[in-house]
This record gives structure tokens, C-alpha cells and sequence, in this order.
């Protein structure tokens, strides 16, 4: 787990414009929640936040006006055309007490039913835990060298004692695939199936000739 440092300033102006104000001044808006107290206004330094950001850092020092508290990413705003952050919102975190949160998952290797020419497919791109601050991962790194044509991993297979995976135990996570020309050439079609019917018909018609 690796801890970001970002630097905030309370703000008491809220709404739609002056939001606007301050990412043209190239400030986020964010808020942070939690630590059983009320909601706390905020701006944040726009680069530091996209840097930060992309570097998958979970657990965040989060210095408010010089008081500093840690939290974690509960849901980040995008423009659904630039896909600038439009706005942050965190959550406050307490030593000991568990937490819900998403975490992205990094799949590692090549799965053996891969080179035998299987398809692998990514069913899941991030996972739901309960842990505990201390442990929160930046990732989730699942190993597939092992998966064979067929062979899927699980919720149930990510068993670890430092989080609990959330979820049905038996939703899959990934899989390798059967290649679908394999499948085509496999079943017979309709029109095979239709072509091997009559064969049948008049040999069955000659044999009753030949009685007579």
C-alpha cells in the first residue's frame, strides 16, 4: 500500500459556477466525507490530483489547511468528452475500522490455454473488499500462467487473509475460452445434418427393393 500526500484548502463557495471558477483557475472541487463529521469543502491542485490519480495510490494524506487526514477515493467526476476531472469525492478512514472499497485488478502471465490457442477474456476489471486501511492494496494481481482452455478463476479462488473479496464466490473473474472456429467445426449445421438424412432414407428404400 502506498500512501499519496495532496495538499487542499477549505472552500466556502459552492454550486455549479463556482466550480467552474476554480478549474479554470486549475483547481479540482472535491469534498471529503466521513470521520463522523460534517462534509468538508475542498480544492486541490488539479496536476497533482491527475498525477496522483494515475498512480493507484489507495490510501491518501489528505492535508486540509496544514490538518491532516487520510482517506481513500470514493468516486471521481469526469467530462464525458474530455474526460477531465470535473470533481473528487473522499472518504475520511479511522485506524481500525474495515472498509468497502473498489480495487482494479492486474492480471499477470499468459495463460497456458492461450498459447494452445485459446481466447483469454477479462470477465472482471475490478473487485469489491472489505479491509482494513492498513491493508488496502493498489491492486489486486492475479497470476493466470496456469489456465488451461476451459478453466476459469473465481471469487471463491481469491481467498487472502489480509481482505475479503466481496461478491457471489462463484462469479468469474477470468476464463480462457474454447476459439470459436474449434466450436464451429465441431457442431454440424443444419444443412449438414439435413444432407445426411436422405442418405439414410434410400438406403433404406434399396433394402426393401431388394426383398422384393
Amino acid at each position: 500500500m502506498t500512501a499519496l500526500k495532496l495538499s487542499a484548502e477549505k472552500r466556502e463557495d459552492t454550486g455549479k459556477s463556482a466550480a467552474r471558477r476554480y478549474r479554470r483557475q486549475g483547481k479540482i472541487p472535491a469534498i471529503l466525507y466521513g470521520e463522523n463529521k460534517e462534509p468538508v469543502h475542498v480544492i486541490i491542485d488539479e496536476h497533482d490530483l491527475m498525477v496522483g490519480l494515475r498512480g493507484h495510490h489507495s490510501v491518501i494524506n489528505l492535508e486540509i489547511d496544514g490538518q491532516p487526514h487520510r482517506a481513500i477515493v470514493r468516486e471521481v467526476q469526469y467530462h464525458p468528452v474530455t474526460s477531465k476531472i470535473l470533481h473528487v469525492d473522499f472518504l475520511g478512514i479511522q485506524g481500525h475500522d474495515k472498509i468497502q472499497m473498489e480495487v482494479p485488478i492486474r492480471f499477470e502471465g499468459k495463460p497456458e490455454g492461450v498459447r494452445d490457442g485459446g481466447i483469454f477474456d477479462e470477465i472482471k476489471r475490478t473487485l469489491d473488499i472489505e479491509v482494513l486501511p492498513e491493508n488496502i492494496p493498489d491492486e489486486i494481481v492475479i497470476n493466470v500462467d496456469e489456465l488451461k482452455i476451459g478453466d476459469a478463476i473465481r471469487i471463491k479462488d481469491l481467498a487472502n487473509d489480509k481482505y475479503d473479496v466481496l461478491g457471489d464466490p462463484e462469479d468469474v473473474v477470468c476464463r480462457v475460452e474454447t476459439p470459436r472456429a474449434a466450436e464451429i467445426e465441431e457442431t454440424p449445421t443444419e444443412e449438414e445434418e439435413e444432407a445426411a438424412e436422405p442418405e439414410v432414407l434410400a438406403k433404406g428404400k434399396e433394402a426393401k427393393e431388394g426383398e422384393e
